[in-house]
């Protein structure tokens, strides 16, 4: 069996994308890991026995982002991620229209945090080079961070998922008060997008 070079390039975009640094809470943030360090036998069980049947196949998906949630999200995440929010939440099953309006809705919260910030700072590095103190300005908060939200955007909504249509899951809803985030899963990946 030929490898294939779609799957390879997906599977290290997810492997670049656990590599990014993000800004505690002024950012979204995106973590993508492949399925098969996630998958357990029960999960290959039901994915086995789900074969053509949608529902069955998006109640074996959210199992497996459950058993993502508990058992992996905490080993690639910081400290300060919202892991029991995750865990104990609803996560129901979205189509892709609605994840396009969730993401969004996430990354224009994100950017509004990313240019209050910013302009923060500005504000600081002006006080301090008229007043003559300009060394003693701290770098900025999001230096050598990803804040690239168009990049994040593409990543979580096309180059992860090649031809492939992911299973969507978002824990929002009517009377949603946490920390927004939107899943994807297929047979190769799981990633989550999220608001801290």
């Amino acid at each position: 069996m030929r490898p294939d070079p779609d799957l390879a390039r997906r599977l290290a975009l997810a492997e670049h994308i656990q590599l990014q640094w993000y800004p505690s809470w002024t950012s979204a943030w995106l973590k993508a890991v492949p399925a098969s360090a996630v998958l357990e036998s029960i999960h290959r069980e039901a994915l086995a026995e789900a074969d053509a049947d949608p529902a069955a196949l998006v109640t074996a998906r959210r199992a497996i982002v459950q058993t993502f949630l508990e058992d992996h999200f905490s080993l690639c995440t910081p400290e300060d991620a919202p892991y029991c929010t995750f865990v104990d939440g609803t996560w129901r099953a979205i189509d892709r229209a609605e994840m396009l309006a969730c993401a969004d809705r996430l990354l224009a919260t994100a950017r509004a945090r990313i240019v209050e910030v910013e302009a923060e700072e500005a504000a600081e590095r002006a006080e301090a080079e008229q007043g003559g103190w300009l060394d003693a300005v701290s770098p900025s908060r999001l230096a050598d961070r990803m804040i690239d939200l168009d990049a994040l955007r593409r990543w979580f909504t096309a180059e992860l998922w090649a031809d492939a249509e992911p299973t969507w899951f978002t824990n929002t809803g009517p009377g949603f008060t946490g920390e927004p985030a939107v899943v994807g899963i297929d047979d190769h990946v799981i990633t989550i997008l999220w608001l801290p």
